[in-house]
């Protein structure tokens, strides 16, 4: 019983891991206000059709009408949705070689956890096209052992799209969301 004991608690330790709390890193900028005229379009799809992006696409364009904006064909609010599922222990750099930004750093794995993380990560940016600049931008990113993207779009959605509407500023709004794992 005492040798199998640490196998035990290591094997509880990593099952209770995937049930834990999951941080969503989120970042909102709402560069200027909306029109009064809330309508949208989409911007057309990639050139790769996947089923993740275009639930991501359908989940967003809902989220936007429970929020007052409308789907139209002249609309005057270009939206695209940006959505990437990759092994969270690999870093993403954007910029030119001397002015390298990090996008995400490289995640490690928790001692005792049964499978590698994923990260998930949404990003919806807003563009007005009749003063051509961009309105708002939303992005939002959690990590996830056992999760798929279908089931944290819903939070990954509501949390991209947490800063819509606000004050105009400057500069972005970063937090982080913490709610209840999957079981």
């Amino acid at each position: 019983m005492m040798r199998s004991l640490p196998w035990m608690l290591a094997s509880a330790l990593a099952v209770s891991g995937c049930a834990g709390p999951i941080q969503t890193r989120v970042q909102t900028h709402q560069v200027i206000a909306a029109s009064a005229q809330k309508k949208f379009t989409m911007s057309s799809t990639d050139a790769v059709a996947h089923s993740d992006l275009t639930a991501a696409r359908d989940m967003v364009a809902r989220s936007l009408n429970d929020r007052g904006y409308e789907s139209s064909s002249d609309a005057s609010i270009l939206v695209h949705v940006a959505l990437s599922n990759r092994p969270a222990d690999i870093a993403v750099n954007a910029g030119a070689d001397n002015a390298e930004k990090s996008i995400s750093t490289a995640k490690k794995q928790k001692r005792f956890q049964s499978c590698k993380d994923r990260e998930h990560r949404l990003t919806v940016s807003l563009f007005d096209q009749v003063r051509g600049k961009k309105l708002y931008s939303g992005s939002a990113a959690e990590y996830h052992c056992k999760g798929t993207v279908i089931q944290s779009l819903p939070f990954l959605i509501d949390s991209a799209l947490s800063g819509l509407d606000t004050k105009p500023s400057s500069t972005p709004r970063s937090t982080i969301r913490t709610r209840q794992g999957i079981e």
